[in-house]
């Protein structure tokens, strides 16, 4: 019997975007450069080359000077063997920058029907109406875009081009106008965190759309993180000001522990997300968490499928009340799932998500949320 999740997040393209967010892999010096030889193959550094020789199973799949559409071709590769062993509503594909392949929808196009959804996480630069509405008609695609601000100084950790920003917010207002749902990922650093009315004004008439900020995580937060008097002004709009704002931003409850979050420096609560979310990655490695390369590997889906199976049945594939170091300052979209666990919102709040209002993706919720509590894991 395949083991059961709402998420299977999977990175594809993982190395390469066309930013450099300042708290993301642009952050730190990278052997990784989006340049292309003359043939329009990836410039590889020696540390990837060795990787796939390495591999067996990777050496036979990717060549040692792919292109990009050499990564998705792999990636259905490992879908087709997580599939075998995985049963998830909804497929998850995020990068470094997903459309910067060309052909994107037609991949999507090739794979939708085998899911009950896919939702794309972009920065948004490289789409175009076009494709915005090309997906539109597959039905069961849904968007996350990232973005800190709609402005240049709001969203400087991200993308400071005023220009570049006006199309990202263009192509935000072209996917909900062809009725596609919407969430934004919203990392709160010093430059926005005390000015975030900004982007709750811009977006408060939105429908079918929701803005969840998290914090900077890893080692970027000794220079990206807010200061005290940003968190007391971030409080104020979000608490203070909630039912202004309330048809835009995630239940009351993920805000007040974000700022707990915020205020504290760890999170006191328990997380039961790798029960929900799957993660996994363009070479078929299975994590415990959505993007935890310093999290346990479960396995390879091209070498341990077994092993794999075997670690979800017995539940081994994470504990509770035992949390990696990584997850000790932590809370992204995926929270939602553990309030409701916790009984702390309601599936009407769980639906502000547009991924939660998808025919069979509450069912699935409460089946895990069930056998979570028949575990004896949730009190």
């Amino acid at each position: 019997m395949k083991s059961k999740f709402v998420f299977n997040d999977q990175r594809i393209l993982d190395e390469f975007c066309n930013s450099k967010c300042k708290y993301c892999s642009g952050f730190y010096p990278s052997e990784f450069s989006l340049t292309f030889n003359e043939d329009q193959t990836l410039k590889m550094p020696a540390c990837w080359k060795a990787k796939i020789l390495n591999s067996k199973e990777l050496s036979q799949r990717i060549s040692l000077s792919p292109k990009i559409s050499d990564f998705f071709n792999l990636g259905k590769e490992v879908l087709c063997e997580t599939d075998k062993i995985m049963d998830y509503k909804i497929l998850k594909i995020s990068g470094g920058e997903i459309f910067l392949y060309s052909d994107l929808v037609d991949f999507i196009k090739s794979i939708h029907k085998n899911y009950t959804a896919i939702q794309l996480l972009t920065n948004a630069m490289a789409v175009t109406p076009e494709k915005i509405k090309q997906l539109a008609r597959f039905g069961n695609v849904y968007f996350q875009i990232s973005l800190d601000g709609i402005d240049g100084n709001t969203n400087f950790a991200r993308n400071s081009n005023d220009l570049m920003i006006k199309k990202i917010l263009e192509n935000i207002t072209c996917v909900l106008e062809n009725g596609i749902g919407l969430e934004i990922n919203c990392v709160l650093t010093k430059y926005n965190t005390g000015s975030f009315k900004k982007i709750l004004e811009y977006f408060k008439d939105f429908k079918n759309f929701v803005i969840v900020p998290r914090p900077v995580r890893g080692g970027p937060r000794g220079i990206l993180d807010f200061d005290k008097k940003q968190i007391c002004d971030f409080k104020k709009i979000v608490i203070s000001e909630y039912d202004n704002y309330k048809n835009i931003l995630p239940p009351k409850k993920y805000i007040e522990r974000l700022i707990s979050v915020m205020e504290n420096g760890y999170r006191g609560a328990n997380c039961f997300v790798p029960f929900y979310v799957i993660g996994s990655d363009n070479y078929g490695n299975i994590n415990t968490c959505t993007r935890a390369d310093d999290l346990p590997l479960i396995g390879n889906v091209f070498d341990d499928s077994k092993k794999i199976s075997e670690t979800f049945k017995d539940r081994k594939n994470y504990n509770p009340s035992s949390r990696p170091e990584a997850c000790s300052y932590c809370i992204i979209q995926y929270e939602m799932m553990n309030l409701y666990t916790e009984g702390l919102i309601d599936k009407k709040e769980m639906q502000k998500f547009p991924s939660f209002k998808i025919p069979g993706v509450m069912e699935r919720v409460d089946e895990i949320k069930k056998n979570l509590i028949d575990s004896g894991l949730v009190k």
